[in-house]
């Protein structure tokens, strides 16, 4: 099979292959002309030897069949594994940039809730995990991925701007976006306002928010908010490497953090035997281990929400309402 770069971009052979898989997924049953290596070459700017692997490759796998002295068709006997009902729309689901090295376990909750209901709705998904972030490799992905509408999560601007220009797309995201036809914008606001009056209840003046450099501003939002409703509460950005010194000299009433670090922080609480109240950005992974409070959204309703949106602009509506969800603050 063919593979990606190491940059996660798309091969020449797999812009080909793309290319007649989608000749295959619509139609399916039927045997259909595949264009010629020259056609191709001119159409996509490709070495002729380059697709002539890619259609070995396809040849060897059973999705096309090639007869010395005759067009190359596609076999239509072939199937793909999961049987798509053709005659339903085919949704990209986006992550980010796609390619990270590694996504959290949030991130999954939120391409699962979105996958469930793509699925329960009987639509059928590509989950797009090449890396695009020069305008060349994302418009390649958006015009070449053969989709027929998109759901971004935390995707960038530019990609944004390529993709719905091409299809209908839903982004959701944590801060609003101009002119999107459709946006599902998650809010931690009330849960913020009900975390403020707790902490104005224990009169806390000294907290402390942990810092990650591979986090962007927007993660840092509950900091600010927090500080904004409690004049008197103070926060230090310390790194996590700096906390348990500060917790012996100079104890906090309060710790921000990231959901990766919630299992070492307690731990260093629990040691310190110290009333400190930890506050997670979104849910730790293994919350057993956790007595601190921390946001967390209905992933359920999110998918919900954005799936609905995009059945209405694929029915032909041009553009939707913002559609806010919050998140709950738990303990």
């Amino acid at each position: 099979m063919t593979q990606n770069r190491a940059d996660g971009t798309m091969t020449q052979q797999m812009r080909i292959r793309y290319f007649v898989m989608n000749l295959i997924y619509h139609n399916t049953g039927k045997s259909v002309k595949v264009p010629s290596t020259r056609e191709l070459a001119k159409r996509f700017g490709i070495a002729r030897s380059t697709i002539q692997l890619a259609f070995e490759q396809l040849i060897k796998e059973g999705y096309l069949v090639c007869r010395q002295g005759a067009a190359t068709m596609t076999n239509p006997l072939s199937h793909f594994v999961l049987q798509p009902e053709t005659r339903n729309p085919l949704i990209g689901v986006k992550l980010y940039e796609g390619d990270a090295f590694y996504y959290g376990a949030n991130f999954w909750r939120a391409i699962s809730s979105v996958a469930t209901e793509l699925t329960e709705r009987g639509f059928n998904i590509r989950l797009l995990m090449n890396a695009a972030t020069t305008p060349e490799s994302i418009d390649r992905e958006v015009h070449e991925s053969y989709l027929d509408g998109m759901i971004l999560i935390d995707t960038g601007l530019e990609y944004i701007n390529a993709a719905r220009q091409a299809m209908p797309c839903v982004v959701i995201a944590n801060s609003p976006l101009p002119d999107l036809p459709a946006q599902v914008l998650r809010s931690q606001e009330q849960a913020i306002r009900h975390l403020s009056r707790l902490l104005h209840t224990r009169n806390c003046t000294r907290g402390i928010n942990v810092t990650n450099p591979l986090n962007n501003h927007d993660d840092y939002q509950v900091v600010r908010r927090l500080a904004e409703y409690n004049p008197d509460l103070a926060f230090r950005d310390l790194a996590l490497e700096d906390i348990r010194k500060e917790m012996q000299e100079n104890p906090p009433d309060v710790i921000v953090h990231f959901e990766q670090y919630a299992e070492i922080l307690q731990k260093l609480v629990d040691e310190s035997g110290r009333d400190i109240l930890l506050v997670s950005r979104k849910a730790p992974v293994r919350d057993q281990y956790y007595n601190g409070y921390y946001f967390d959204f209905p992933m359920e309703r999110m998918g919900r929400t954005a799936v609905d949106m995009l059945e209405t602009l694929l029915a032909g509506q041009k553009s939707l309402p913002v559609r806010t969800i919050e998140a709950e603050l738990k303990t």
